[in-house]
């Protein structure tokens, strides 16, 4: 049987040419210097206190849901999440056994670290800058589950809604500066938070809890301060493996793109 070969009509050509000239290629991954440099930046102005908030916002809240979904990952059940105006937080959870109550700790301490890693991994090694966005978009908006009061819910809304909008609209080039911003940020934000992992109560909401270290020790042995040399060690493990090998992985991937020479 002949087939009949059919031509393509010239207006479809040249409509389908219009359009893939129209699409706006991505951004490349910043480079080596450019990154390390924007490190420095970010870390000189995170020593302003106002420039502070959004990113202890975010780390309180990556705090407080960690300890609820370590409740969740070993069987228990997460209740309530509360941040506070002064960026302390509580995390209500229901727990059975050491074991749960020990990961429950241990994933809220580490919470902000994975954060900051998992940024950093979506930015910086797999180039999805604007991926990055709407997870973090994505677990605020899942988190209104578990928000506890009014203050809580608004944040949560805010970020949420702010997040999505760049996400959304803000063009490439910005929104590939901004995920590095933040992901750079959450990553010095925990380094900078170690402190909390070695004392052995605070004040969240007008009330005096013990803290995350000395319940552990509580319910293991020794002293706070030494699970909370502990788990600090454990953070800047996470944190500097998250980030080095990032950007080994961007500086490789980068030598396998094509070289041009141009005239």
């Amino acid at each position: 049987m002949d087939l009949e070969a059919r031509a393509i009509p010239a207006h479809i050509v040249f409509m389908s040419v219009t359009k893939f000239k129209n699409i706006k290629p991505l951004p490349p991954r910043l480079p080596a210097t450019q990154f390390w440099g924007l490190c420095f930046i970010v870390y000189l102005v995170l020593q302003v206190p106002i420039a502070r908030i959004p990113i202890m916002f975010l780390s309180t809240w990556a705090h407080e849901l960690g300890h609820g979904l370590g409740a969740i990952f070993t069987g228990g059940r997460f209740s309530e999440l509360t941040v506070f105006p002064n960026f302390s937080g509580l995390a209500q959870t229901a727990t059975s056994n050491d074991f749960q109550r020990v990961m429950v700790i241990l994933l809220g301490l580490l919470g902000p670290s994975l954060l900051g890693v998992l940024m950093i991994v979506l930015t910086r090694a797999l180039n999805w800058y604007r991926v990055a966005i709407v997870v973090l978009a994505v677990l605020l908006a899942i988190s209104q589950i578990w928000a506890a009061d009014s203050f809580t819910r608004t944040t949560l809304a805010v970020g949420m809604i702010v997040l999505a909008l760049i996400a959304w609209k803000v063009p490439n080039q910005a929104v590939l500066y901004v995920s590095h911003i933040l992901a750079i940020a959450l990553c010095l934000n925990a380094l900078t938070g170690f402190g909390y992992f070695f004392i052995g109560s605070g004040q969240v909401g007008g009330s005096v809890y013990q803290s995350d270290t000395a319940v552990m020790a509580d319910i293991l042995f020794g002293p706070y301060w030494f699970w909370g040399g502990i788990i600090a060690a454990l953070s800047i493990i996470i944190l500097f493996l998250g980030v080095v090998l990032s950007d080994k992985w961007a500086r490789k991937k980068d030598d396998k793109l094509p070289s041009s020479r141009f005239g």
